[in-house]
């Protein structure tokens, strides 16, 4: 996988998600590309995606929505949930919507006028890794606070006791399914 490429993912990946009860809004995964951001500094093989979305597709609510939070204060985590630059066109980053992927669930690379579509620029490069990078932190002392349970997948995706048949560990789906359970009693009472 290359770092700053976009890719498309295989829909062997929208199962894992679905297994381990994660929420996710790219339920057209073959269609819709995701932003490969940086290699996990720790991980071996573990990379760390941004789901992106052509802006035009937003009504102008939503984008007003998406500007409220990228103005707010720096020091302010929701500041780093989107970000809108260019790919080929104008494009709005789900940070907060970021997961760990590996090779074996990424299809290809997503072109544009058959041509491989790279993000090369540093200024926003070095934005989408910082807001990545403050989420990330966030996670880590909040495992699965995002809906995503970013924590869950890279669980699944790391942990040496893999089951091969279907590319997950039962020790994840088992966290899922208390987790699962928990927020259910949470929400039903």
């Amino acid at each position: 996988m290359t770092e700053h490429c976009l890719f498309v993912l295989k829909p062997s990946f929208l199962d894992l998600l679905k297994k381990l009860n994660c929420a996710f809004d790219f339920e057209k995964g073959s269609k819709r590309p995701v932003f490969c951001c940086l290699k996990d500094e720790k991980i071996e093989n573990l990379y760390w995606a941004i789901p992106t979305s052509d802006l035009a597709h937003r009504t102008e609510e939503q984008i007003k929505k998406y500007n409220e939070f990228i103005s707010k204060d720096k020091s302010d985590l929701r500041s780093c949930y989107y970000h809108i630059g260019k790919t080929t066109k104008l494009a709005l980053f789900k940070i907060s919507s970021c997961f760990p992927i590996t090779d074996e669930y990424v299809d290809h690379e997503y072109t544009s006028c058959q041509k491989v579509v790279v993000l090369r620029n540093k200024t926003l490069l070095s934005e989408l890794e910082r807001k990545l990078r403050r989420i990330l932190a966030f996670e880590s002392t909040c495992p699965n606070y995002f809906p995503q349970h970013i924590t869950d997948i890279k669980n699944a995706l790391t942990d040496s006791n893999q089951d091969l048949s279907n590319g997950i560990t039962r020790e994840a789906i088992e966290l899922a399914e208390v987790r699962k359970g928990i927020a259910r009693s949470i929400f039903n009472h």
